[in-house]
């Protein structure tokens, strides 16, 4: 049995996925213990891993600001207030190896502080450069505007993050770790739930990534759910995902847009928000905090989502076409390769009206084609091998490295 340390950011789209592996790991006799915030802990403990809390290092939307200079300064003040406050223990537990989510800069810090060998858990838009590395903007040039006002509105964080970064490295004797880096923290394994099929460079990766498909499986708790009011018209699921959706304009914009549609329109809010405050229900709606998203998915003809990874596969899987509407973070880039393979569309936030999103909504539910491409895809998806898949690969490294 070896022992693993997991580290993970307090956010569904990263931790959901990673829960199949975990119980797959357990299943195997590994002893799993990952670092998460509270609100996970039943789901953890479900897959079978021992829980310890990081919430003190956390608030709600700590790990969420669409400034890319103003999120990595984020990530390492994490990681500077992280590692002393738990290194006594981890040393102690003395692990065999460590996983860490991607943008998980502190999880990689300690695995390199140890001198332990190292799994990267990759949620999102897998990269084999960084995120600001050249290459990609150059093939990506609408991404140059957004990455020069970055620097410039977050140059008091980059001053900050410099100083940071040059205070971990003279403590713990470490490589230093750089902006362009934190997004995208590679390890010499890299565990990706997707294909390279939904990868912008897919010819780009070596044999450091192993896409396994998404991971879909345990969920901490499934909320009830009036499935039985679905009827038989066509079913348009809205969710903007658990962290962009405190959008009340937004939502009464689909109040409006889709108010005399015929179709059954399903919309997921959050706790974000006070309902009383989106006006009259039209009658075709239902309208809750959380829905069961993987089991509305497989009635619906349309999922409108903000584009998030996780949100997608789980759209893909089910075969479901998507009209993503990008809030923020790699979301952007994700709906236009989605739109590009064409399993759905995609509109820009500022320019979304009622009649506008109604009309898209309409065409993609009307070709045939989106429906197809999606369900090609989500095929794809249940081919990849998955959690067992990423345990194999995993049972190589360990035999690589002695284990």
């Amino acid at each position: 049995m070896a022992k693993i340390l997991f580290f993970n950011l307090p956010a569904y789209g990263h931790m959901n996925p990673t829960l199949p592996l975990v119980a797959e790991l357990v299943h195997r006799g590994e002893h799993v213990i990952y670092y998460s915030s509270e609100a996970f802990r039943p789901a953890i403990e479900q897959a079978g891993a021992t829980f310890r809390g990081v919430d003190a290092f956390f608030n709600e939307r700590t790990y969420v600001d669409e400034n890319l200079v103003r999120f990595g300064y984020t990530l390492i003040r994490a990681t500077q207030d992280i590692i002393p406050a738990i290194l006594s223990d981890v040393t102690a537990d003395k692990p065999d190896y460590i996983l860490y989510d991607s943008l998980c800069v502190w999880g990689k810090c300690i695995a390199q502080i140890l001198r332990v060998p190292a799994i990267a858990s990759v949620t999102t838009l897998a990269r084999p450069h960084s995120l600001l590395h050249s290459e990609v903007l150059a093939s990506l040039p609408a991404a140059m505007p957004e990455a020069t006002r970055s620097l410039f509105e977050g140059r008091r964080e980059l001053t900050k993050f410099l100083a940071i970064t040059k205070q971990l490295h003279e403590t713990y004797h470490i490589p230093r770790p750089q902006l362009a880096d934190v997004y995208n923290n590679l390890a010499e394994l890299n565990i990706v739930y997707s294909t390279k099929q939904l990868q912008i460079y897919p010819n780009s990766f070596d044999e450091r990534f192993k896409f396994v498909g998404p991971s879909i499986g345990i969920r901490s708790e499934t909320p009830p759910f009036p499935f039985d009011e679905l009827g038989d018209e066509p079913v348009i699921y809205i969710s903007l995902g658990t962290v962009f959706n405190d959008k009340g304009d937004f939502y009464r914009l689909c109040l409006e847009a889709f108010a005399d549609l015929n179709s059954r329109v399903v919309m997921s809010v959050g706790n974000k928000i006070d309902m009383s405050h989106l006006g009259a229900i039209p009658r075709n709606f239902i309208v809750e905090p959380f829905v069961p998203q993987l089991q509305l998915l497989q009635c619906a003809a349309l999922f409108i989502t903000h584009g998030g990874m996780n949100s997608v596969s789980e759209g893909l899987w089910a075969g479901v076409p998507l009209l993503m509407i990008p809030q923020a973070a790699d979301q952007h880039f994700i709906a236009q390769h989605v739109q590009r393979l064409g399993a759905g569309k995609m509109l820009r936030n500022t320019k979304v009206n009622a009649q506008h999103l109604r009309q898209v909504a309409e065409e993609i539910m009307a070709e045939p084609t989106f429906q197809q491409a999606s369900a090609n895809i989500g095929a794809s998806f249940r081919q990849a091998g998955g959690p067992a898949l990423a345990v194999d690969e995993i049972e190589v490294f360990k035999r690589r490295h002695g284990m």
